[in-house]
């Protein structure tokens, strides 16, 4: 399927990689060894290419990034999955494989399959049965809100349950929100990294006190006083 090239989902940039990974809950290191090029195949993520002061994690990257994480999670070594990838972009005839709507479904047999041949081999590790697999993709995936052309439009954001933080690339200019009141994720964090009190915050910017002590659990690392 091909990618209307002002989307902006696909070109432009949201985030740098260190807030990226954290909204992910996985470490910096990890997302830039998935957005690097590997011996065996291109970036596993479609960033943008680095420049200074300029955010390269488009929303589509985020996306892909939030799917490796359930691959992972399933029993999928992300670093020996691009020969994968190919033989999803000819199963499935694109190039956003990650994002695809087919992942969950047909694409966890394609994987799988894979895995069993001498060219996949190692890719899946060996206690992972295929349909705990299906079970902790689709996990992943009910987080994710699909457009009507099949790619993503709004992921909720994992880290900050119970409360319910998302980014929508139409919102806040693709920064996190609390989607209730539309309040900027940041914006909660800045208050409380400038010593404020996290009722003042909470009042300040209509989020609640669940909300207050999410926000500084995964952008400052520590809990609302």
């Amino acid at each position: 399927m091909a990618v209307a090239t002002e989307d902006i989902r696909f070109t432009r940039g949201l985030l740098n990689v260190s807030d990226a990974s954290r909204y992910l809950g996985i470490a910096r290191s990890t997302f830039q060894g998935w957005a690097n090029d590997g011996g065996d195949g291109p970036p596993l993520l479609h960033t943008l290419a680095p420049r200074p002061r300029r955010a390269s994690v488009t929303f589509v990257a985020f996306a892909e990034a939030h799917v490796l994480k359930a691959l992972s999670a399933a029993g999928v070594r992300p670093q020996r999955i691009r020969p994968a990838l190919k033989r999803l972009q000819n199963e499935f005839g694109r190039d956003y494989v990650l994002i695809a709507p087919e992942l969950a479904t047909d694409g966890i047999d394609v994987l799988w399959d894979f895995s069993r041949s001498p060219e996949g081999e190692g890719l899946i590790e060996g206690a992972t049965g295929q349909r705990v697999m299906r079970e902790i993709v689709e996990d992943y995936l009910q987080y994710v809100t699909r457009d009507e052309d099949g790619y993503p439009r709004l992921i909720e954001l994992m880290t900050f349950l119970p409360s319910k933080a998302v980014i929508d690339p139409w919102r806040a200019f693709g920064q996190p929100i609390f989607p209730r009141s539309g309040t900027r994720v940041g914006d909660v964090a800045a208050m409380l990294s400038a010593g404020e009190d996290p009722e003042v915050v909470a009042d300040e910017l209509d989020v609640t006190s669940e909300e207050v002590r999410a926000a500084a659990r995964v952008l400052l690392g520590r809990r609302a006083a």
